[in-house]
């Protein structure tokens, strides 16, 4: 997945056009998208709100309404994915960022798209980690790529 738009703005770019009209909700603030999405109106949901954010505990009633759900792999670290998921049970789930485990097997837990990174220049990616670079380094030795699991 490569275009203009930089990283995991790209995502957000690929899905935009099958989300006019749908209640669209994002879990974690991604830099620029609001730019992005400019004309599109979507929730956003952060643990530490910025400018629009919503409080990260407001999924609890507004997340059973959307749609879609764009989650951020994150959510596998800080414990929060399952509940995210359940929440999200009759929505079209994009589960999306460096972090992601690549495994097939998501769609049992209700996530129809895996939106994640692909390692191009291993030795590169290596020296990124080596140093403590974080993932706005991996701009070369990565790329994001995107699956749709199939039901």
């Amino acid at each position: 997945m490569h275009g203009a738009v930089p990283g995991n703005l790209s995502v957000f770019e690929h899905f935009r056009p099958r989300l006019e009209g749908q209640k669209v909700a994002v879990i974690g603030h991604y830099p620029g998208l609001a730019q992005l999405w400019k004309d599109l109106p979507y929730r956003c949901f952060e643990r530490e709100p910025q400018e629009s954010d919503l409080p990260d505990t407001a999924v609890e009633r507004l997340l059973p309404e959307a749609d879609w759900v764009f989650i951020t792999a994150s959510s596998l670290a800080n414990k929060t994915l399952p509940r995210l998921l359940e929440l999200s049970s009759h929505a079209q789930v994009v589960l999306m960022g460096p972090s992601l485990p690549w495994i097939y097997d998501w769609r049992r837990f209700g996530v129809n798209y895996l939106a994640g990174v692909r390692v191009r220049d291993a030795r590169a990616a290596r020296q990124v980690v080596a140093e403590g670079g974080g993932t706005r380094l991996f701009a070369g030795p990565v790329e994001y790529a995107l699956l749709g699991l199939d039901s």
